[in-house]
């Protein structure tokens, strides 16, 4: 029998237990579309950058920098692994030329994400935010950068199903509209509980540094 998580809160992920019948369906309570979590049933695998992203400078001046970041944690409710691979600090976007030129930023960022099998639902590019001033924290806008992505040879992350298995690895990309030397990426799992039971997944946060370039 498969159990199922309703969610907490009004932004909380709602996941259903794994079980034994591969055809149940997943129970899930979308988060809004700026920050949704829900699955995608086709991971890919996200593409690796060039030695250099780009050999000519953004309109402020800076070269594209590559910066190696390499953390990496689990969910301890759910085991999925996620790993922040490395980033991309004043990627070259014509998309965002106005955001550069007064003074913002595209940071790109690279995971890698391996969800766990004990739940439904899924791992999205909606679960990491960006801050610039240490409190509030935005969404990210890859949406955006699309064409730039696929011009610099860059695979967007998309969502991943824990349903799939495996594991996907790809890019997402944040317009940061004042550039400042580091960055906080905050992942979020939102809080939920087990359907028919007491049991409940407290919310599961984790902060890491955008180093500077």
């Amino acid at each position: 029998m498969v159990r199922g998580l309703v969610a907490v809160s009004s932004l909380s992920l709602a996941l259903t237990i794994a079980g034994c019948s591969g055809s149940a369906e997943e129970s899930t309570t979308p988060p809004p579309a700026a920050t949704t979590t829900e699955a995608s049933t086709q991971p890919s695998t996200g593409g690796e950058p060039t030695e250099s992203t780009s050999s000519e400078p953004t309109e402020q001046g800076a070269e594209p920098t590559e910066v190696k970041v390499g953390e990496k944690f689990t969910d301890p409710d759910t085991d999925d692994v996620i790993e922040i691979i490395k980033v991309i600090r004043d990627f070259d976007s014509e998309e965002q030329a106005d955001v550069i030129a007064d003074g913002g930023e595209v940071v790109l960022v690279q995971v890698k994400v391996s969800p766990g099998e004990k739940y439904g639902g899924a791992v999205s590019e909606g679960a990491f935010q960006i801050s610039w001033d240490g409190d509030e924290f935005w969404s990210n806008k890859t949406r955006l950068v699309t064409e730039d992505l696929e011009a610099a040879d860059l695979e967007a992350f998309d969502r991943i199903s824990r349903r799939d298995g495996g594991s996907q690895t790809g890019w997402i990309a944040f317009v940061v509209d004042e550039r400042t030397d580091s960055y906080q990426l905050q992942y979020t799992r939102d809080a939920a509980k087990v359907i028919g039971s007491d049991e409940t997944i407290d919310e599961f946060v984790k902060e890491i540094e955008i180093p500077s370039a």
